[in-house]
């Protein structure tokens, strides 16, 4: 039996029935997926939903912090809030599991639902939003409560926390953002 994106089921019908047309029911889904992050026992109760508004609020903050116009700023704040919703249906998979023909058929579910919502994603923004994505999960880990009477959790929190820094330091670094710029902005952030 061979499995085909189009036959996943959603919460308005098949996948390939509604993502040109997705409703309210379709997007909010996003509310129901809990977040990866959630595999390494830290997850708590964060989920899609919480992590994209996040993203768009760090987005504000990010705008603010370069002095973005405000049609700019509107944009990367819209891109922010929409990143994700193809997870409404596909749920989130860790990064290290994308393989590029997943990773393209997220793209494909993903521009499917933002053409039928009439949004365009700005190709200019890609580096910010990807910024702005890096430390609203940044924010999610410190966010976790490991249990500090257990020095091992504790311990592990702290290099998932370091280990995520690096990430955003090192891709800030191969898109030209200086990792200086970075640690003011999480300052800032009180992250």
């Amino acid at each position: 039996m061979k499995y085909r994106s189009e036959d996943i089921f959603t919460p308005q019908g098949f996948l390939a029935d509604v993502e040109h047309n997705p409703n309210l029911d379709f997007l909010m889904n996003i509310y129901n997926i809990p977040r990866a992050f959630g595999v390494s026992g830290f997850g708590g109760n964060w989920n899609v939903g919480r992590h994209s508004v996040a993203t768009a609020f760090v987005a504000l903050y990010w705008s603010k912090y370069n002095h973005f116009s405000p049609e700019k700023r509107d944009r990367l704040t819209t891109q922010a809030l929409l990143h994700d919703l193809h997870e409404a249906v596909t749920g989130d998979i860790l990064p290290m599991f994308k393989a590029r023909v997943v990773k393209n058929q997220l793209a494909k579910i993903q521009e499917n639902i933002l053409q039928a919502l009439e949004v365009h994603f700005d190709k200019n923004l890609e580096k910010d939003l990807k910024i702005c994505d890096l430390v609203a999960f940044l924010y999610e880990i410190k966010q976790v409560s490991p249990s500090i009477l257990n020095p091992k959790k504790l311990q592990l929190a702290t290099t998932i926390t370091q280990k995520q820094q690096d990430i955003l330091f090192e891709y800030g670094q191969e898109m030209g953002i200086r990792k200086e710029k970075i640690k003011k902005f999480l300052k800032l952030l009180d992250i």
